[in-house]
């Protein structure tokens, strides 16, 4: 019996090694692909294996699809993004969901790779970038009194980067604007939970936070949160030091003048997302639809990410019982 476990254990080691081996070039695949700057394939590669039971619960397919989408928006004209018919309609959406996956997987990234070293904090510039992409554009949007779309925007990009509590600061701000108070109220209070006088912000929103906390003070008193409108009103100066022109009225509305204009021209936002409540995406049944929600390279490969996230998820939570 003891030969026979021997045995088996043997076996294990050696098909644990051999599979690590084949996933290792895998993985080297995309790296390689990645350096060549051939995002589109890097896309391709890393969806197909995202549907592989061998490589679904690898964290570095999800980085490298995350991390080609956003170079992709980056270099309009070189690659097929953002207009109707697109290969790749929502570039900055499909970043912000593929880094989603990649923190919910990194959690057990030990349980299914012992080797694996990479850590979150070796991708922190990367983090950063897609933060920085995610707040200006979600500014814009705030800044043209569209409060629910940089809502949705903020709620976005703080799943994709839940270390940056002021990401869900202005999504509150822009719930409690849009009138969605059940939400907005959660969403502050939890905001204000995360964010003290000790807290360091990321250069991504460090800009945007004294303003951020000017708001959130006024709104917080105005539902009769007194507590937290007061630690706001505190915070106010604490953080003003990032950006002081952020509580200069003049050069505020300087800004958004900027910004009114610059939103015109329409063609920054129509580059990194498309907004599902144009005209032309209002009847999917008659197929006016543009763009299927979080279909990816071809259109058809990632539409149901969301529901294989859930099973996903659902899957390492009972190989963890």
């Amino acid at each position: 019996m003891k030969k026979i476990m021997v045995i088996g254990i043997v076996l294990l080691v050696v098909s644990t090694k051999l599979y690590a081996q084949k996933a290792g070039k895998k993985i080297d695949d995309l790296t390689f692909l990645f350096v060549d700057e051939k995002f589109d394939i890097v896309v391709y590669k890393s969806e197909a294996m995202m549907q592989s039971d061998s490589y679904k619960k690898h964290p570095a397919i999800y980085l490298y699809a995350a991390k080609a989408y956003y170079e992709m928006s980056r270099r309009p004209g070189k690659f097929d993004f953002g207009e109707r018919n697109s290969k790749f309609p929502q570039p900055l959406k499909m970043a912000q969901k593929h880094l989603y996956k990649y923190y919910k997987i990194m959690k057990k990234v030990k349980k299914y790779y012992p080797d694996y070293s990479e850590t979150v904090a070796d991708n922190n510039d990367f983090f950063i970038l897609v933060a920085d992409t995610s707040n200006k554009l979600a500014q814009m949007l705030y800044l043209n009194d569209k409060f629910r779309k940089s809502a949705s925007l903020y709620k976005k990009a703080y799943r994709a980067i839940p270390n940056d509590p002021v990401l869900l600061l202005w999504q509150g701000i822009g719930e409690m604007k849009s009138k969605n108070a059940v939400e907005g109220k959660k969403t502050l209070a939890a905001a204000m939970k995360a964010i003290d006088e000790n807290f360091i912000p990321s250069k991504a929103t460090s800009s945007v936070l004294a303003y951020g906390m000017l708001l959130a003070e006024e709104i917080l008193r105005s539902i009769g949160d007194y507590e937290n409108a007061d630690k706001a009103k505190k915070l106010i100066d604490v953080f003003k030091k990032y950006d002081p022109d952020e509580l200069d009225k003049k050069k505020m509305e300087e800004r958004k003048a900027k910004a009114k204009k610059a939103a015109q021209e329409d063609m920054i936002m129509r580059k990194f997302m498309s907004d599902e409540d144009d005209a032309d995406n209002k009847d999917k049944k008659k197929g006016k639809l543009i763009i299927e929600d979080g279909a990816g390279s071809n259109g058809n490969g990632t539409n149901k990410d969301e529901d294989e996230l859930d099973k996903l998820e659902k899957e390492a939570k009972e190989d963890g019982k």
